[in-house]
């Protein structure tokens, strides 16, 4: 077909060149992808070219400012940012040391040690520069700020606690936007990065309360501070809010049921007004009240003569309430699932049947279990780190310590869980895993907030209890003690 197009072609061009010319682009133009096409659909369609943060520079300020009014007004933007909150903070993402002694077990002394430093540092008057947040309201202050700022600046400070540590938070606005050369170093946006764009330093402004800003700013290496934002592009080097996406919908629907309130009202206030056809003579002899305004009352079952030429009309506001409720589940289902999420999360609307609403929490435990470990590795590690740098500085710790950094800031962290939707069927489901040895128990207790540890001590203490009581525990199983016999027992046991 190739070669019978091309002699045909060439007959074309010999005919008539123009013609020949007309076809090949006509060709031409079949060839690319239909999203790139310029036609009248699409001619409002305006394509995003740029690095992310040429993308960004002219955006960020206004979007940050317009997701900070949201959080002020919004009661839609507000539900979906608690609802995140609640699932993937809850009461705090608790840390529990694992360092291990030379043998490559728990070194259980050492580390409730370290998780009571870190009870006590973690109360505000340690843990917040400020003094006023516990290191948890910390953690929830900083993916709140995320999502509606955009980003957090986190400065681990040496001032304000009894040991070498306190976090400050800055917000987005201290960070410079300036854009200059800095030695070797660009600095863009306020951020200092290396020729392959590696963070080295924020060039942060100095701002009171009221946001008075000073013009000197402070150099924070990276070293001191971090920068907690969600990067979608390599190029990436500050956050944007990540309500920006839905922030339009968001002011939307915000306004189209502020509209609709205000029908509602005017049609609940079922106005009337008389009109006449005479001159203003009849209308001189009407009561009238301190203003001069005619006079007229209404009340049940009443009848009332109008004079001749007056009539009645009834104001008759347009409103569909069936359509109100459509379209604001309809906006309602695409901020959510643009924030990664259900709307009956965001909604706290539950109007589906069991098996709809078990697979959106199942979905909705993937985006939040996700975010954890967002949090965990980039705001949780660099502070647990430099807490246990810390301790060994106020000499709480082995003098081995620099050689064995690693060793000694071995920690798990503890995030909130999920209640169960079938407690008997998925109790069950763990039993039969951890028989199988498909999961442990830590597993088990991490799904669901608690500390597997924790909960062997609570019911060895309630077992003891309850013997020393009488009392009998309905336990489906009770620990037994190992008992060892000789080598042939243990075998024959082993394969029976």
């Amino acid at each position: 077909m190739g070669w019978t197009m091309n002699i045909i072609d060439k007959v074309i061009g010999l005919v008539s060149p123009r013609r020949a010319y007309e076809r090949k682009t006509y060709r031409d133009a079949l060839r690319h992808y239909d999203a790139a096409s310029m036609d009248r659909l699409s001619s409002d369609w305006q394509p995003a070219y740029g690095t992310a943060e040429q993308l960004a520079t002219g955006s960020r300020d206004i979007i940050r400012g317009r997701a900070r009014a949201a959080e002020m007004n919004s009661d839609l933007a507000e539900s979906a940012v608690i609802a995140l909150l609640r699932n993937v903070i809850g009461a705090g993402i608790v840390p529990q040391a694992k360092v291990r002694n030379r043998s490559g077990k728990l070194n259980s002394e050492l580390n409730k040690k370290i998780e009571k430093a870190w009870a006590k540092w973690a109360e505000p008057e340690n843990a917040d520069i400020r003094g006023i947040s516990s290191f948890y309201e910390l953690q929830e202050m900083a993916l709140r700020r995320m999502v509606y700022d955009g980003e957090i600046l986190v400065n681990k400070t040496s001032q304000g606690s009894y040991l070498p540590l306190s976090i400050q938070l800055i917000e987005a606005e201290n960070i410079g936007a300036v854009s200059i050369t800095h030695g070797k170093n660009n600095i863009i946006n306020g951020v200092e990065v290396t020729e392959h764009g590696r963070p080295v330093a924020y060039h942060v402004s100095q701002t009171d309360p009221m946001g008075l800003r000073s013009f000197d700013t402070v150099r924070l290496t990276t070293e001191q501070a971090f920068l907690l934002f969600k990067p979608k592009r390599p190029s990436q080097i500050r956050g944007v809010s990540l309500l920006a996406l839905v922030l339009r919908r968001i002011h939307d629907i915000d306004e189209y049921m502020d509209a609709d309130l205000i029908a509602a009202r005017v049609a609940a206030c079922f106005s009337v007004f008389v009109t006449s056809q005479n001159s203003g003579r009849q209308a001189a002899l009407l009561p009238r009240d301190k203003k001069g305004r005619p006079n007229i009352t209404m009340a049940p079952g009443m009848v009332r003569h109008l004079s001749p030429g007056e009539s009645i009309e009834f104001a008759d506001p347009k409103r569909n309430a069936g359509t109100a409720s459509e379209y604001s589940a309809t906006q309602t289902r695409r901020i959510a699932s643009g924030l990664g999420m259900s709307a009956d999360i965001v909604a706290r609307n539950i109007s589906g049947n069991f098996s709809a609403a078990r697979q959106n929490l199942l979905e909705d435990q993937k985006t939040f279990r996700q975010v954890q470990k967002f949090v965990i590795r980039h705001f949780c590690m660099p502070i647990w780190k430099a807490f246990i740098d810390a301790l060994y500085l106020a000499g709480e710790l082995p003098s081995d310590y620099l050689a064995n950094k690693d060793k000694y800031q071995e920690v798990a962290w503890l995030a909130p869980g999920w209640s169960w939707i079938d407690p008997v069927k998925e109790v069950n489901a763990n039993k039969e895993a951890i028989k199988s040895g498909l999961t442990t128990l830590e597993d088990v207790c991490a799904a669901s907030g608690r500390d597997w540890e924790e909960v062997l001590e609570q019911r060895k203490l309630e077992q003891d209890k309850a013997k020393e009581l009488g009392v009998l525990l309905d336990y489906s199983s009770e620990l037994q003690p190992l008992t060892m016999g000789d080598d042939d027992t243990t075998k024959e046991g082993a394969d029976g």
